[in-house]
């Protein structure tokens, strides 16, 4: 007898958390996001009117390293791997780091809009693709020269317009 009240019990509350408490919510947020190796810049456009602004700086300076400071033997049994394929490794590493930290930053979005230069831009488009809770979102992606904040704004503000019609 319990365990047939409990059995109804649990399928009213998985009912119920599915219609409320599991569903994804996301806002109706616009974010503009202008990218490149080392410097983020991200408005978002909220509901009521109100813009948020934010930089992100990719932290890494790449220390420079001497002639010998270092034994080149990395690999596997001792195999050389060269210097100069081990500093591309180690950028490599600390932009993706860099654009999974910008990526963070949109959740809750209906829409982003990626404006950049390099191949930086398609790294994010890439990374924010990928991961499960922003499968549903519009994602724009465009070539642009580096950007002063006013410019940007500027940029983010026809943007934000042009998706409101």
């Amino acid at each position: 007898m319990t365990s047939i009240i409990f059995q109804g019990w649990a399928k009213n509350y998985l009912e119920y958390s599915k219609s409320t408490c599991m569903k994804k919510d996301h806002h109706d947020l616009l974010y503009s996001i202008w990218i490149d190796s080392r410097t983020a810049m991200i408005i978002r456009d909220e509901p009521h009117g109100t813009h948020h602004y934010e930089v992100i700086h990719n932290e890494y300076d790449a220390q420079e390293r001497f002639e010998g400071e270092t034994d080149d033997k990395t690999g596997l049994f001792g195999a050389t791997v060269s210097r100069q394929l081990h500093d591309q490794n180690r950028d490599h590493e600390h932009i993706k780091k860099f654009i999974k930290e910008v990526a963070q930053k949109v959740r809750y979005a209906h829409t982003v809009h990626i404006l950049g230069s390099g191949q930086t831009r398609f790294a994010l488009q890439n990374e924010i693709e990928s991961q499960k809770d922003l499968a549903n979102i519009i994602i724009t992606n465009s070539a642009c020269k580096k950007l002063t904040r006013q410019e940007f704004e500027m940029e983010a503000e026809k943007l934000f317009s042009t998706e409101d019609v």
